[in-house]
């Protein structure tokens, strides 16, 4: 077995096993026979905790693709997307603008995020939510508020971006408000994620698995300022009660909550709304929620300013 062949096997083996620790040893041992290998890289990479390590493999494989990718990257025509080295070095970009992100350099992130925009007209990639979460990181509110116009509500990140930008640049005013239901709308979810109301779910589902670790990366961002983290609590606890979605036994734990936040009139109202329909009861969980998120979305349930 020579060489590249033996580089193939090890490279097999590391895609396969879910083991970090075999992972690393076996794209070392591969990178032992060529250090230049991108794909070692990127899979040590993948082994390592956010560091600068991880950037300096990333920014490693980074170099070493775009010298085959050269052609390609300057073609007004071609779609990185469709090439196969195309897809791994945007793949390599993503990884490289969150760990630069996650070590504070947010500069080097945001050029990042729209280089890989750049490539990904259909918005295949990350490079959305990486964007938003970045501006959100350099308090680039009305930069936020742009680019958001572009994205739909269908956009996870546009959607709590522009939730976090309207309350920051105008405070819980009726445009915050409107922003706030598009995000729960989006995926009621999160923000009880975010809270700590709901956990880490077990045998999730690809969407469960993508909605959570979308609220760990924008629970900072939520949490940056404590009237902004009220904000978001307001409109959870006002969902959770009005459809259901708390256990039993945490209910009068929230309804206390709820009169700490100045919120109990606005909880009891819609209470009374909902369940004066002949159809509540036999509503499932999903159904509630939305129809909740409709109410709340058509009128004001929560203390606004201005």
């Amino acid at each position: 077995m020579d060489a590249m062949e033996r580089i193939e096997e090890l490279l097999d083996e590391a895609y396969f096993t879910d083991d970090p620790a075999e992972m690393e040893r076996l794209a070392r041992e591969a990178l032992e026979l060529d250090e230049d290998n991108a794909e070692a890289l990127i899979l040590l990479a993948d082994a390592v905790e956010y560091s600068e390590e991880k950037i300096t493999l990333l920014e490693k494989a980074r170099d070493i693709l775009a010298e085959e990718m050269e052609g390609v990257l300057h073609s007004s025509e071609a779609n990185v997307l469709e090439d196969e080295t195309g897809m791994l070095y945007v793949a390599v970009l993503q990884r490289l603008g969150f760990a630069l992100f996650s070590e504070g350099k947010n500069e080097e992130a945001l050029d990042l995020a729209r280089e890989i925009d750049q490539y990904d007209p259909e918005g295949e990639t990350h490079a959305r939510t990486l964007l938003y979460r970045v501006m959100l990181e350099m308090d680039m509110n009305s930069e936020v508020l742009q680019e958001a116009l572009k994205d739909g509500v269908e956009n996870l990140a546009a959607v709590h971006a522009r939730a976090i930008a309207a309350y920051r640049l105008s405070g819980p005013g009726r445009a915050a408000y409107r922003a706030l239901w598009d995000a729960f709308s989006a995926a009621p979810d999160i923000p009880f994620y975010i809270l700590g109301f709901m956990t880490e779910p077990d045998d999730s589902s690809e969407d469960e698995f993508e909605e959570y670790n979308f609220a760990v990366l924008f629970e900072d961002a939520w949490s940056m300022d404590n009237e902004l983290v009220k904000w978001i609590t307001r409109g959870a606890i006002l969902l959770g009660l009005t459809a259901g979605l708390f256990p039993e036994e945490n209910v009068e734990k929230m309804m206390i909550l709820a009169d700490a936040l100045e919120i109990a009139d606005f909880v009891e109202d819609a209470m009374v709304k909902v369940e004066s329909r002949d159809d509540w009861g036999a509503l499932s969980r999903y159904e509630r929620t939305g129809e909740a998120i409709k109410l709340f979305s058509a009128g004001v349930f929560l203390p606004l300013e201005g």
